[in-house]
Formats: C-alpha cells, sequence, structure tokens
C-alpha cells in the first residue's frame, strides 16, 4: 500500500485502540506483543534474600566453635586446663650477663709473609699509582674478610701501589681467596 507523505501534517491522527480486557473483566490488559517487560527491582525479595544469606553465613562461620564450646562444658574441667602455660625469656638475661668475644684479627693489617716461614702463597688483587685508590681496594676486601696489604714498589714507570692478599699457607686458601675476587668483578693473580 502506498502512502502520501505530502498530507502528513493534514491527515487526522489514528486514534488509539483500547486495551483488550480478559474474560473474567478485571480490566487487565494484555501485553503487547514484541516487546518484553524490564524486571524491576523488588525491595523486599533483595532484603529477605540478603538477610537469610548473611544468617547461612554467620551459621556456617560460627557452628563449629558452638558446637566445640557445649562439648567443652560438658567435659570435666580439670585444675591443669584452668592454668595458663606460664612463659619465661631466658634471653634478656643471657644478654644482661653474658660476654661477647669478637675476633678482630681481619681487620688488623696484616704484615706480608718472610720466605722462612713457609707461608708461600699471595694474591695480587689490583695495582695502582695512586695511594688512595690501593688504600680503598684494600678497605673493600677486608670488609669481604679477606687478609689484604698494600706494597709500595718503585719502577721505572712509575710507584706502584699493590694490593695483596695473604699470606696463604695453602694454595687452595689462595684459590678461595681469588674465587671471592672473581665473584666481585676482580681480576687477580696468584703469586708465588
Amino acid at each position: 500500500m502506498t502512502k502520501d507523505f505530502a498530507k502528513r501534517g493534514a491527515a487526522a491522527k489514528p486514534a488509539k485502540r483500547k486495551p483488550r480486557t480478559t474474560s473474567s473483566g478485571r480490566g487487565r490488559a494484555t501485553p503487547t506483543r514484541g516487546k518484553k517487560k524490564s524486571p524491576t527491582f523488588h525491595g523486599p525479595s533483595f532484603s529477605s534474600g540478603a538477610i537469610f544469606g548473611a544468617f547461612v553465613v554467620l551459621l556456617a562461620a560460627y557452628l563449629p566453635e558452638w558446637m566445640a564450646s557445649d562439648a567443652s562444658d560438658n567435659a570435666p574441667a580439670t585444675a591443669e586446663s584452668r592454668e595458663a602455660p606460664k612463659v619465661t625469656f631466658e634471653f634478656p638475661d643471657l644478654l644482661k650477663n653474658g660476654e661477647i668475644k669478637v675476633d678482630t684479627s681481619p681487620y688488623q693489617p696484616s704484615k706480608p709473609a718472610k720466605a722462612g716461614e713457609g707461608a708461600v702463597y699471595r694474591v695480587q688483587a689490583a695495582s695502582f699509582l695512586d695511594e688512595g685508590d690501593a688504600n680503598e681496594m684494600r678497605a673493600r676486601l677486608i670488609l669481604l674478610n679477606l687478609p689484604a696489604v698494600v706494597e709500595v714498589n718503585d719502577s721505572s714507570t712509575g710507584t706502584w701501589h699493590r694490593v695483596i692478599l695473604g699470606p696463604f699457607e695453602r694454595r687452595v686458601d689462595a684459590n678461595r681467596a681469588l674465587t671471592k675476587l672473581r665473584e666481585q668483578g676482580i681480576s687477580g693473580i696468584i703469586l708465588n
């Protein structure tokens, strides 16, 4: 069917239809086809569901505790169970009365070994022209628990300050010191 859009404004609007009534005569309208009724919030249903859910959660949380307390009330109480255990701390008394001994030998500057003493192995960690750099390296190595000294050597290129570890009586100890140096990113060499 064709429509004449030119007479749009002049045409009368069609009359609205009255909703159908049911056979019972209550005057209730039937829902229109194609449109879905949107769900609405129903406060009493929500409230009763929230209260019931809270009751179930509280019951599940406290029921084992209530059951255990009922069982303990029925059991005869002994004198041992009524007393709280006594806790004593001995550590503060040990600190007050004790003495702490500290070995300061790793922090003392060690003297290089002489040839007749039997300590053969030494490790050279670094060599510097500046004495301050050598002492800084020595301090760093002492903090790593390595026995370090600074030896001064004169040569044709200038005065060199060598940072030496040792003396070590066994080669194994010298190798361990060399490994600690390598872990710190310092390449050293073993001297005989």
